[in-house]
């Protein structure tokens, strides 16, 4: 869906581009910002997009073709040729250019990678050396760097020099001289000092660095941990080879976020947008899951046939399973979430589990009691307006209110204890989806169910 921006100005610009306004176009798409003008692109046909991107300043249009999606990039590309793709693709940071490569089929983007200036590859390769999970990916090598023998004045001069390819210039990086960083600088620190000053009467040497080996997900955790706009990457050698920025991880908090919710959901997380993903893809994403899941109540059929005998003889309390079932689904899905999201945002470990469990318990106590004493006046009450007589209705209230104690506190056990193992067997915790949790759930608690019947009801209605 546009944004209200967008769908006020799209018939604007379409209209101009029917009437060949190229100088009024080329006003508007200058005036927006740049992720503003890829969307306006992105809703355009593709001959429109290119001949709207053509009159694109230079400086912008690099920085607008970053924004585009992968399918529309291409699309591009094609339209151009690779002559005028080529000063695009060099125009780009390097971070985004290898994004690009990367999602472009492997023969495109192998003949670009060749075409490319020396430097421009060497940055690019170095960048897709990464596992595309790796900081390493996020990267760009463009910052500024300093040397701690270096006066403020020296410093001030060499960030005015080469700033204006710097992603960014809050942060200014200390390296020795075998380039192995040493400490950072907030640029407000060289601004409000005397010039005359040395850079390492500046230094605390307290710096958070990321690894290029380290998740991408690790990024996205210290950033916000630390409050930084930026942070440094270095080598397993200690040397600095490049920068992580908010708006890179940004892109992979929202990817990650949505991959969490997918498989949440009980699929396996989608590879397009929803839209863009054809039918058998989508089958094939959320028909293996929804098979397993519907072969597991196999399970609760088996226990219903346990106790057949017991359930002819009391036909009232087969009334009741729907209402025990959507009880530990319900509580099992609930605790799984929050542990889930828990894991993700680093507040709970594989060490915390004695702790978690304990928390649960404390919590699913009282909350099985009140659902329980809920249960007993649901029993005597579809009892008394005549919807499920059984002439024992406080003993069928016993049943159920013990019951349904017990499925909660088993549900939250389930539910926090499934993604702390599934953390520690190297699996994503994600994977102990509100469907997963809810189907062991209806097992479990239907044995837990009609097993407190049996005991409770004995003699009486069994």
């Amino acid at each position: 869906m546009l944004s209200p921006t967008i769908q006020l100005l799209e018939p604007e610009v379409r209209e101009l581009l029917r009437d060949k306004q190229w100088r009024d176009l080329r006003e508007v798409l200058r005036d927006l910002p740049h992720a503003d003008v890829a969307e306006l692109l992105e809703a355009l046909d593709a001959p429109d997009a290119a001949v709207a991107f053509r009159v694109l300043p230079r400086d912008d249009a690099s920085e607008v073709f970053a924004y585009l999606p992968p399918e529309r990039q291409e699309e591009l590309i094609e339209v151009f040729g690779e002559g005028r793709a080529m000063r695009l693709i060099e125009d780009m940071d390097p971070d985004d250019r290898a994004r690009l490569l990367d999602e472009l089929p492997a023969e495109v983007s192998g003949r670009i990678l060749l075409r490319l200036k020396p430097e421009t590859k060497r940055q690019t390769q170095a960048i897709l050396g990464y596992d595309a999970e790796q900081v390493g990916r996020l990267m760009t090598p463009d910052y500024v760097r300093v040397k701690p023998s270096w006066t403020v004045e020296r410093a001030l001069a060499h960030i005015r020099r080469w700033g204006h390819d710097a992603e960014t210039l809050h942060w200014v990086y200390v390296v020795d001289a075998d380039g192995r960083l040493i400490d950072d600088l907030f640029i407000r620190q060289l601004l409000l000092a005397e010039l005359d000053t040395p850079i390492s009467e500046l230094m605390d040497h307290k710096f958070v660095a990321l690894n290029a080996t380290d998740d991408r997900e690790e990024a996205v955790r210290m950033l916000a941990r630390y409050d930084r706009s930026a942070l440094p990457v270095i080598d397993s050698r200690g040397l600095l080879i490049g920068i992580v920025t908010f708006d890179d991880v940004a892109d992979v908090q929202e990817e990650e976020a949505t991959e969490d919710i997918q498989k949440l959901g009980g699929l396996e997380a989608l590879d397009q947008p929803y839209l863009d993903t054809s039918v058998g893809e989508m089958v094939r994403k959320r028909g293996p899951w929804l098979a397993a899941l519907f072969a597991m109540q196999v399970g609760t059929i088996s226990v219903m046939g346990m106790f057949e005998n017991q359930l002819e003889k009391a036909i009232v309390l087969s009334l009741f399973v729907p209402m025990i079932i959507s009880l530990g689904g319900n509580t099992g899905s609930q605790t799984s979430t929050l542990l889930v999201r828990a894991i993700a945002l680093g507040e709970v470990t594989l060490r915390d589990w004695s702790r978690v469990v304990l928390h649960e318990l404390k919590t699913s106590v009282p909350m099985g009691l009140g659902l329980g004493l809920l249960g007993v006046g649901i029993v005597w009450g579809l009892d008394l307006v005549g919807i499920a007589r059984s002439g024992y209705p406080w003993l069928v209230g016993g049943a159920i209110a013990a019951s349904v104690v017990a499925i909660v506190v088993w549900a939250t056990i389930v539910g926090s204890t499934f993604p702390l193992l599934l953390e520690r067997l190297g699996l994503d915790p994600a994977t102990s989806s509100s469907p997963l949790v809810a189907t062991l759930m209806d097992v479990s608690g239907v044995t837990i169910y009609l097993g407190f019947c049996s005991l409770v009801l004995r003699g009486t209605l069994l």
